[in-house]
């Protein structure tokens, strides 16, 4: 979950880890996850941001973990505009299942766009 200045601090980032905290509780899955604070994902606009990734590791659990680093399979995403509605439903979906909710993920140019600025060089869409 970021909790930088900007996406956190502005946007309110502590109610949705707190959402996230509840969610896998309610659902059964603390145990297997791992829920952890990350200082920027450099998408601030977009935020409140979490990553959510699944963890392969020697030991069973956490099987899902809020992360900086990729994760295998396309298991991994970055998720903007969040709020507790959202949360809900990317607990259940995304760390239940295993299913990316592809529409809370924008990409980078959407947070480019908002701002005014021009997309990176070498974007072609």
């Amino acid at each position: 979950m970021c909790r930088g200045p900007e996406c956190g601090d502005r946007r309110d980032s502590r109610t949705v880890y707190d959402a996230f905290r509840q969610a896998l509780v309610a659902g059964g899955m603390e145990s297997s996850c791992e829920l952890g604070w990350q200082s920027c994902f450099g998408r601030c606009t977009q935020g409140p941001n979490a990553l959510v990734r699944e963890v392969i590791a020697a030991a069973p659990p956490p099987r899902f973990a809020l992360a900086a680093l990729p994760g295998p399979r396309g298991s991994t995403a970055l998720y903007n505009h969040l709020d507790a509605v959202k949360v809900a439903e990317v607990v259940a979906e995304h760390v239940g299942r295993g299913v990316v909710m592809r529409r809370y993920v924008e990409p980078p140019t959407a947070a480019i766009a908002a701002s005014g600025g021009d997309p990176p060089t070498g974007d072609r869409r």
